[in-house]
């Protein structure tokens, strides 16, 4: 009984005492970061929204000056984040021998070829033309297989220079509304795109004139003048089609994309 207590009273010391964990939940938060530029929610998507889940909840014990409560969650997040880390590099690891066992094919197919009879050349002209086109189409399925490559470092660093000029999540801060958010030069550069973010995330928001502090909304990047064209006319912009010079627009992406591709 005497343990118990003496455990209870070194554990309210504890948090009586320490400060609140502001730096550990902000380095909690860049590993969570770190873990999208590393493609998680492409291999586990599902893990991938916990994170964002939990990301919300830090948001919340951060703001309320919880510290009991912040500790707590702190120390969860970051034990799911070592178990998450691991499924993801086995993830890879499964990928890897799968791209190994494909260039191992390839290669098999391509000696194979190489060792064609002399009789086999001596074929007609439409029989030699056959062959091919089978040939190519076998190598096409293997190049498929082979091109899910592992990421390269250096394409993670251009996705995160991506991620930087024009992100693809924004978390709400206090005060925002989609079209605060909409016209911030690094989201559209223009309020009345603001349906366009309500139509990728009516999953959270019930009520496009209603937002929470720590919500992380998705940017959809990869949309097309028409829907463009309809966002700024359900928002009311006088001539929806006349898109200012400073707004978003998909050659704008992917010029920015091209851009980081030749300075790599």
């Amino acid at each position: 009984m005497k343990k118990i207590l003496l455990s209870l009273c070194i554990f309210f010391i504890f948090f009586s005492c320490a400060p609140f964990p502001s730096k550990e939940i902000a380095k909690t938060k860049l590993e969570i970061e770190g873990l999208y530029y590393a493609d998680l929610p492409r291999y586990l998507p599902e893990d991938w929204l916990l994170l964002k889940e939990l990301w919300q909840k830090l948001d919340e014990v951060e703001y309320a000056k919880n510290k009991e409560e912040a500790y707590r969650l702190y120390y969860y997040t970051n034990y799911k984040i070592a178990q998450i880390e691991e499924k993801l590099n086995k993830k890879k690891q499964e990928e890897e021998e799968k791209i190994k066992h494909a260039k191992i094919i390839i290669e098999e197919a391509k000696h194979k070829q190489e060792s064609i009879d002399v009789h086999e050349k001596e074929k007609t002209t439409n029989e030699l033309k056959m062959s091919e086109i089978n040939m190519e189409n076998e190598f096409d399925g293997y190049k498929k297989i082979a091109s899910i490559s592992k990421p390269k470092k250096t394409l993670e660093e251009i996705r995160y220079k991506i991620e930087k000029r024009m992100p693809s999540f924004y978390t709400v801060k206090d005060e925002d509304t989609l079209q605060k958010i909409a016209e911030l030069p690094f989201i559209y550069n223009d309020k009345y795109y603001w349906p366009l973010i309500y139509k990728y995330n009516r999953d959270q928001i019930s009520n496009p004139k209603k937002l929470y502090r720590g919500q992380i909304l998705r940017i959809p990047r990869n949309i097309t003048m028409d829907e463009i064209y309809k966002a700024r006319e359900e928002a009311g912009a006088p001539t929806p089609k006349n898109i200012p010079k400073r707004a978003y627009t998909p050659d704008k992406y992917k010029q920015m994309i091209n851009e980081l591709l030749l300075e790599e």
